[in-house]
């Protein structure tokens, strides 16, 4: 008997194939599959790929499946039965909840709960019995999403620009120089969401115009990062979120501040659907990989705790409606080690 759990959104789909005593059999990646901002067509073809990929000839074994899929309900359960009906013709149980769901699951056995989650989006969801009773934030870029991914990189992307048009202003004999990592780290001020700060020694706005402008800022450096901006789709900033850690790491001021106020902005998030004495988890990219923002959060949450893999979680949830209770508590964590050691396709040697 197997059991197969699928964790898809925006960004990626990952699906996780288990034995019911919790020993990986199989691992499948593919881009997003959240049908409302994709497209039904291309959610069915990437969350296929990560089914096939993880299961392949293994499904007619496949006793049960759990799939926490981000978007609208409806369009979800409608892109489960798409992709699943012609994979599994006998119909196992084939269970579809929200992506809050499965990251809940992936940190605890616990039934009820908060769920606080920053990837290149963020929202917190209040849990209860397994599942997803309200929740905060979660609005999209244009108005929300705080402490995610995207606003820290929409931050450290607007920093830069003001720093450099700061330098601009004070230096203007010297159009050119804006563009050398060494001269924007001398920038004088910044500009971030909901305030003006120092540049400090400028190291982000250094990772920031490295990134953006890889051939150089040339003598119009402002310009330049403003149409390397616009010329992307606007989540890529999210992109930039990982240097905000790095310069926070190496002391920059400005990265520690916004650093400093994603976390309280995430801390909020979760405070307004948390019931105390109920178990948080932290979830999504920005705050599973170690770094100060995970630890920012942790020091506001003091009882909050990380999320394994959620493939695994759902993968869990799907085994412990096979399972005793007691068996199910005693096997969540194998199923939701992270694979991060783990070669990408796993050994199907213990397979049927």
């Amino acid at each position: 008997m197997l059991v197969l759990g699928v964790d898809a959104g925006g960004t990626s789909s990952r699906a996780a194939l288990f034995t019911m005593d919790g020993a990986p059999a199989g691992r499948g990646h593919a881009p997003g599959a959240n049908p409302v901002t994709l497209g039904m067509d291309q959610a069915c073809a990437h969350l296929t790929a990560a089914v096939q990929e993880a299961a392949a000839a293994s499904l007619p074994h496949v006793s049960a499946v759990v799939l926490g899929l981000a978007g609208n309900p409806g369009a979800c359960r409608a892109l489960a039965a798409r992709v699943l009906r012609p994979l599994l013709p006998q119909g196992p149980p084939v269970r579809v909840v929200g992506d809050t769901v499965t990251a809940f699951a992936a940190g605890t056995a616990a039934p009820s709960g908060t769920v606080l989650i920053s990837g290149t989006g963020a929202i917190a969801a209040k849990i209860t019995d397994r599942e997803q009773t309200a929740t905060s934030d979660g609005y999209g870029w244009l108005l929300g999403d705080e402490g995610s991914g995207f606003w820290l990189g929409h931050a450290a992307a607007r920093a830069t620009v003001h720093a450099l048009a700061a330098l601009a202003t004070e230096s203007p004999a010297s159009p050119a120089s804006p563009g050398s990592p060494a001269s924007a780290g001398s920038a004088g001020s910044a500009e971030s969401p909901g305030s003006t700060r120092s540049s400090g020694d400028g190291r982000l706005v250094a990772l920031v115009v490295r990134r953006l402008l890889p051939e150089g800022a040339g003598e119009d450096p402002v310009a330049r990062l403003t149409a390397a901006v616009h010329a992307r789709p606007p989540l890529a900033l999210a992109e930039l979120a990982p240097l905000v850690s790095r310069a926070a790491e190496a002391g920059d001021p400005v990265a520690r501040a916004l650093v400093a106020e994603a976390a309280a902005r995430l801390a909020s998030t979760a405070a307004r659907v948390h019931e105390p004495g109920l178990p948080i988890v932290l979830a999504g990219s920005v705050l599973t990989s170690e770094g100060p923002v995970r630890r920012a959060v942790e020091d506001l949450l003091a009882d909050a705790v990380t999320a394994g893999d959620a493939a695994g979680g759902a993968a869990w949830l799907a085994a412990r409606e096979l399972l005793p209770e007691a068996d199910s508590r005693g096997l969540h964590a194998a199923f939701t080690r992270r694979p991060d050691r783990l070669s990408h396709r796993t050994s199907r040697a213990a397979l049927p």
